[in-house]
């Protein structure tokens, strides 16, 4: 069993007098493939922008390679964020931008690398998820799969230890949502960066989900955690059985 690159303790997260989730405690550990679930609303992608440091807990802490995560204290955050590398829901790609500038920005912004060294750090990045010959490109030319391949393409420029994917498959029809898993998993298998996604997919979670933990609205808390097909056949708690399983929770 290898060593938690990040580490969750007793995080509280919400807005205002609003609390979302509550003591949460869970690992991830380096190398692995670690997906967040639960029903809508539950704070998936909102525990994804905690753990990142978009938005600050309530109350409890969250540690990346030893770190504390805390946007307050600059000069830790930015070592943190020199680790870790994020695709947004929708991608987040600047539609005035070729792909190659898009990928380019995070490496000039960040590095010390200039001209040809910059575009062929570009190139080696659409390569790894398929976009090779592609950098002149508009985000508008391309598919809603090549859109979420160029957007890891620019999350994975500056070599992070830790990637984190929000809905990465959403809006995809299956063989390209087939398509983004066989890439994860490659990048997963070849990089060793650890993954961290945010989804509701079944296939996808079957396919490439090493260990899960299921968020539940009406608890605010951690129902689930482990390997989903083990929690599909064995888990005792109705909500798990039912995601899982794809079951309604009310006969029709």
């Amino acid at each position: 069993m290898t060593e938690a690159v990040i580490s969750v303790r007793g995080l509280t997260m919400g807005f205002g007098d609003v609390v979302i989730m509550e003591g949460l405690d869970f690992d991830i550990r380096a190398g692995e493939i670690f997906v967040i679930l639960g029903g809508s609303g539950c704070g998936k992608s909102t525990l994804l922008k905690h753990l990142v440091g978009l938005y600050k807990p309530m109350s409890g802490t969250i540690t990346i390679a030893g770190m504390a995560l805390n946007p307050d204290d600059e000069d830790t955050f930015k070592r943190i964020l020199a680790r870790i590398g994020v695709m947004y829901q929708a991608g987040a790609l600047f539609s005035s931008m070729t792909l190659g500038e898009n990928v380019a920005l995070p490496i000039t912004e960040y590095s010390a690398l200039e001209g040809s060294a910059v575009e062929d750090l570009v190139r080696l990045k659409l390569r790894q998820v398929g976009l090779e010959g592609f950098e002149n490109h508009l985000p508008e030319e391309l598919s809603g799969g090549m859109k979420k391949r160029a957007a890891i393409a620019r999350a994975l420029a500056l070599n992070p230890e830790i990637l984190f994917l929000d809905e990465p498959s959403a809006g995809l029809d299956p063989i390209s949502s087939a398509e983004l898993d066989a890439l994860i998993l490659r990048l997963n298998r070849t990089l060793g960066t650890t993954f961290v996604v945010v989804t509701h997919e079944l296939s996808s979670i079957y396919t490439i989900a090493e260990r899960i933990v299921m968020l539940d609205k009406k608890t605010k808390s951690i129902i689930a955690e482990g390997d989903p097909r083990t929690l599909r056949d064995t888990s005792e708690h109705p909500f798990v059985r039912q995601f899982f399983n794809r079951q309604p929770e009310i006969e029709i």
